[in-house]
């Protein structure tokens, strides 16, 4: 395989500034640099960063259409009209769905819901989603984290009779248009009617909402706020119960870990580590994690999660995040489980088939963007298939899954600085997807991961422009991986101490990453393969007797290129191993490199 080179780049700080948040806040120097690497450069915007309290949760009235949204909810509820609701089979959508269906139980509500069949139903709110609506009675469709460009199902349901309201979190049409609709909450708006980068409001008391980067579940936990207040209730008691879902759901979405998504999660962790609800106690024990961290909801909670809706059916995990009951719990939980297995040895599979083709079919000096395709690729795998390649290749990667029909369903990820969803709307790259009815394009997603859908001959088209657009983006292409060091970390810190003032800066995610650390000079007292040579453990000291245990996921090739005795430099980032009912400090390394 071909190999990418890793370089190591220290983030800039100010020694003087790490040495006096060090001091003032009695923390050891390697945190206070981390600290420093993020901005954060005195006491009063660290203790600020520190506090998690709830009040710092944005005022849901801010919302677009949030009145005209909480109007027509609450006629739906007084009146005892149906209410569809309509979400998504990721776990942002299974998350955005229990908060709503939950939320509404409460309130005495009369409704049914549903999260789409991947295969079947496909993404989105579609015509069909309308007819499913109105066959079950229902006077009002509510979509949950998707909407945003379902133009032609919202122009049905006016033909047909039913109110629809749209909750998403995506971003819009790039010409500012909205599905019209009852009402469309999501902070990412920029039209006429909720001015933002390309648009100007002439009233000069508009204010847009804080922050436009929740996810589709933090936007349906804060109409739900809005709707228990409007109605007189108990918000503490509705953010209680609601919390946990959203937790899960901004998480394994990849949300930006800053602002009030961090007070989200950090609560929701918490109530999850504790959770009365026999669905997630089901999940966290089939799962193996007793503490919820961001970490083990992105590796462990999540993928099993996701698992079922990328293979089967995504309402099994709805139906366990709802269950009221223990020994039904224990069964979905099971399914859930047995689905993640299944996925993952598909996955491996499809991934060695994918490192194959861009082996064979890539000139990764040359090329900037990887775009491929196999008709055996299901289409529920494709997305992590293209995180693993671009990974591993330091490459933006589009990953198809070729359909009998013409047309080939994509999803992309991209890497550090490169906008994957500024390259796709590309003038060249745009016209090569596929049109709906309406004309909408069928395209949409984020900076770093997007879906989409084209014609199968539009293949190597879309490979051609999309590399022609980065090479007037960045030039050169990107020929290795950069690894960004928050902090140096001497090998006396390394103790549960440093860890649990580490601990102060999470929840960590996007836009708050787990602080990596680079230690020189470490010694290889103990090397061994795990999982068939999978992956790899070691044991690092400093010469002396003490060690510290390092876990090297999917790096199994180190046992072959290193040995006892040698000494490295390390990078890695820290946690804390439970197994066999120990608390000890371990790393799980980035990178290494013998001491030159």
């Amino acid at each position: 395989m071909n190999k990418i080179e890793t370089v190591w780049k220290m983030k800039d700080y100010e020694v003087a500034v790490v040495r006096e948040l060090a001091y003032d806040l009695e923390i050891p120097s390697s945190v206070a640099h981390v600290l420093a690497s993020r901005n954060i450069t005195t006491v009063s915007e660290a203790k600020k960063f520190f506090n998690l309290n709830l009040s710092k949760i944005h005022n849901p009235y801010l919302l677009p259409d949030i009145q005209k949204v909480l109007n027509r909810f609450n006629k739906a509820i007084d009146n005892q009209e149906k209410i569809f609701v309509w979400g998504d089979y990721d776990v942002d959508g299974i998350t955005s769905t229990a908060i709503v269906v939950t939320a509404l139980n409460k309130m005495g509500a009369n409704f049914e819901y549903k999260v789409p069949h991947r295969m079947e139903d496909g993404y989105d709110i579609k015509v069909h989603s309308v007819d499913q609506a109105i066959n079950a009675g229902a006077h009002l469709l509510v979509s949950v984290d998707c909407g945003i460009v379902a133009f032609e199902a919202a122009e049905y349901a006016k033909t047909r009779g039913i109110d629809l309201i749209i909750t998403d979190h995506h971003h819009p049409s790039h010409d500012g248009k909205i599905p019209d609709c009852i009402g469309v909450v999501n902070p990412n708006r920029d039209d006429p009617n909720y001015a933002g980068e390309h648009f100007k409001s002439s009233d000069p008391d508009f204010a847009r909402y804080p922050f436009d980067a929740l996810a589709g579940c933090g936007i349906a936990l804060k109409v739900m706020l809005a709707l228990a207040d409007s109605r007189g209730l108990d918000v503490h008691e509705f953010l209680d119960d609601l919390v946990e879902f959203a937790a899960l759901g901004t998480v394994a979405d990849v949300a930006p870990m800053i602002d009030e998504n961090r007070v989200i999660v950090s609560y929701g962790c918490k109530k999850l580590s504790d959770s009365k609800k026999p669905g997630i106690k089901e999940l966290l024990r089939i799962a193996g994690v007793k503490e919820v961290t961001t970490t083990s909801i992105g590796f462990q909670i999540g993928p099993r999660i996701n698992a079922i809706g990328r293979l089967a059916d995504s309402g099994t995990a709805l139906s366990l995040l709802l269950a009221d009951n223990d020994v039904i719990a224990a069964n979905l939980a099971n399914q859930l489980n047995n689905a993640n297995i299944k996925r993952q040895e598909q996955q491996e599979v499809a991934i060695q088939q994918a490192i194959k083709h861009v082996e064979e079919q890539y000139d990764l000096e040359r090329d900037h963007i990887i775009v491929i395709g196999m008709e055996e690729w299901h289409p529920g795998l494709i997305g992590l298939i293209a995180g693993k390649i671009a990974e591993m290749y330091n490459k933006p990667t589009l990953v198809c899954s070729i359909k009998n029909d013409g047309y080939a369903k994509g999803s992309c990820r991209s890497v550090r600085d490169f906008n994957i969803l500024d390259a796709l709307k590309s003038e060249e790259a745009w016209a090569l997807f596929k049109k709906r009815a309406d004309g909408s394009t069928v395209c949409g997603g984020h900076a770093f991961a997007a879906g989409f859908e084209l014609a199968t001959k539009n293949i190597p088209a879309m490979r051609q422009a999309l590399n022609k657009y980065a090479e007037n983006i960045i030039g050169e292409p990107i020929k290795e991986k950069l690894i960004e060091i928050d902090a140096k970390m001497m090998f006396s810190e390394l103790n549960l101490k440093t860890y649990i003032q580490l601990a102060k800066l999470s929840p960590f995610g996007s836009m708050n990453n787990n602080p990596i650390f680079l230690s020189r000079s470490l010694v290889i007292h103990e090397i061994k393969s795990l999982s068939g040579g999978k992956h790899a453990k070691f044991k690092f000291t400093n010469g002396e007797k003490m060690w510290i245990p390092a876990n090297a996921w999917r790096k199994g090739h180190l046992c072959d290129e290193y040995k006892v005795g040698d000494k490295v430099d390390v990078v890695y980032t820290l946690d804390i191993d439970t197994w066999g009912g120990n608390n000890s400090l371990t790393m799980l390394l980035e990178d290494i490199k013998r001491t030159e």
